[in-house]
């Protein structure tokens, strides 16, 4: 180094009060206070470590669930990345030092997904979602192949959208079945979202929804003055296009003659929805 340069430095220390001018003109080295390394350093806290790294520690803060706490947890080195030896992936924290195969052995690619370790449930839908749901969600999978629907052609990506473990609100794509229904009310009859054709019914169930397809049959059940007009909609039907038999409700109603001779029960009663009366 240049006698200019040393100079500089040397009358630098002497500006900020680490050496007086007289010892800078001597050349000699600061004095040592032995205060300055009496005692170890405490480790260092996260919010300490957020001024420099503050995207990691706002992840951490905001969605960092059971990621949340010390860093050093993770990071055993810090500041230990050499450009010239390429080390990073060595320095890096391995998933399997805490997690062992979590998902079981088929999915081992975790930043695949958990693209962001410090936000560890914030899973975009990534391609390796949208092709390999099945890998972990094998149950949504068979149903919606057994019990094709038009949920069967949208794909997954197409309702758990945004974001891996995002459950939609069925009226995003949806309407209601009539003005007044809630979205609460989609799953006392669709139980099953990726069976959606499979639809229990009871005898709680709201009628108004069976009447928005079946109108003519509910409009004759709304207006008749027989018993059946009491009956709920899945008293009867239990299931969504179950047409049950007569005798399930009505036992040996008449004489064994009459039956022979009548075994259609709707040769005389006509409409079970509107069934006729004496007046």
């Amino acid at each position: 180094m240049s006698c200019k340069y040393l100079f500089l430095g040397l009358l630098l220390l002497a500006v900020t009060g680490i050496v007086d001018a007289g010892a800078a003109g001597q050349g000699t080295l600061p004095a040592v206070d032995p205060a300055l390394y009496a005692m170890e350093p405490a480790p260092l806290q996260p919010a300490e470590c957020g001024r420099c790294h503050p995207g990691p520690f706002g992840s951490l803060k905001a969605e960092g669930g059971k990621h949340r706490f010390p860093c050093q947890g993770c990071h055993e080195q810090f500041h230990a990345y050499d450009p010239r030896k390429g080390n990073y992936d060595d320095l890096m924290p391995k998933c399997a030092s805490c997690h062992e195969l979590p998902h079981g052995p088929v999915v081992t690619d975790c930043l695949a997904c958990h693209s962001n370790p410090h936000a560890p449930r914030r899973i975009p839908v990534v391609e390796r979602l949208t092709r390999a749901c099945a890998d972990c969600h094998a149950g949504p999978d068979e149903d919606l192949k057994v019990a094709p629907s038009k949920h069967s052609g949208v794909g997954c990506q197409g309702c758990h959208a945004g974001q891996h473990g995002y459950v939609p609100d069925c009226f995003e794509c949806h309407t209601g079945h009539y003005p007044e229904q809630t979205v609460v009310t989609c799953a006392d009859c669709h139980r099953q979202v990726h069976r959606p054709l499979d639809v229990p019914l009871t005898a709680e169930t709201d009628a108004r929804t069976c009447g928005v397809c079946h109108e003519s049959a509910f409009g004759k059940w709304q207006r008749t003055p027989s018993r059946h007009g009491q009956v709920n909609c899945g008293s009867c039907h239990a299931r969504h296009g179950d047409i049950p038999d007569c005798r399930s409700c009505h036992a040996q109603p008449h004489d064994p003659n009459q039956l022979a001779r009548f075994p259609n029960c709707l040769t005389c009663h006509l409409d079970v929805h509107d069934l006729p009366v004496k007046r």
